[in-house]
């Protein structure tokens, strides 16, 4: 008696390689598209600055209402709120640097918004080291930075909708 065939088509030695190639191309592929994406106009441009402009204040917005309510809030989750916020800023800030400016008004664009979302991330992890050492030093300033922050970052988000 014969032992019973396998389900399906016997893969052959090429079609193994090409198996585990695959998933390693793909990821290349990925990672070197997601690195400069073009922006074909200045309008196209316009619309990704107010959408990492959107992105960064609600960050910002989120940190601002975590210091107004810290002695509310556990060191823990605050710490917890400020290090995703961070995190989530640095992110917004490289995914828009990795955009190419199609024009020198677009070079004027990137610059404001990368000095602000750069500015709010340091913000948010100078806050972030007070409350490791010792607490908000000056949570009423830092409210009131923030808010500034935020409101800059609007004034483009809604300037490129």
């Amino acid at each position: 008696m014969r032992p019973p065939a396998p389900p399906g088509p016997v893969p052959r030695p090429g079609r193994r390689r090409l198996a585990r190639a695959l998933p390693q191309a793909a990821l290349l592929a990925v990672l070197a598209t997601a690195c400069v994406s073009p922006a074909w106009d200045d309008h196209d441009y316009g619309l990704k600055a107010g959408a990492t402009a959107q992105a960064a204040a609600s960050s910002v917005e989120l940190v601002r209402l975590a210091v107004r309510d810290h002695d509310r809030l556990t060191t823990p989750y605050l710490k917890t709120v400020l290090t995703e916020a961070s995190g989530d800023l640095g992110s917004v800030n490289d995914q828009f640097g990795g955009v190419q400016p199609p024009s020198d008004a677009a070079d004027r664009l990137r610059t404001r918004v990368t000095d602000l979302t750069s500015q709010a991330e340091e913000e948010v992890q100078g806050l972030l080291i007070e409350v490791r050492r010792d607490g908000l030093r000056d949570p009423r300033g830092a409210d009131r930075r923030l808010g500034e922050l935020a409101g800059r970052l609007r004034e483009i988000e809604e300037a490129h909708r």
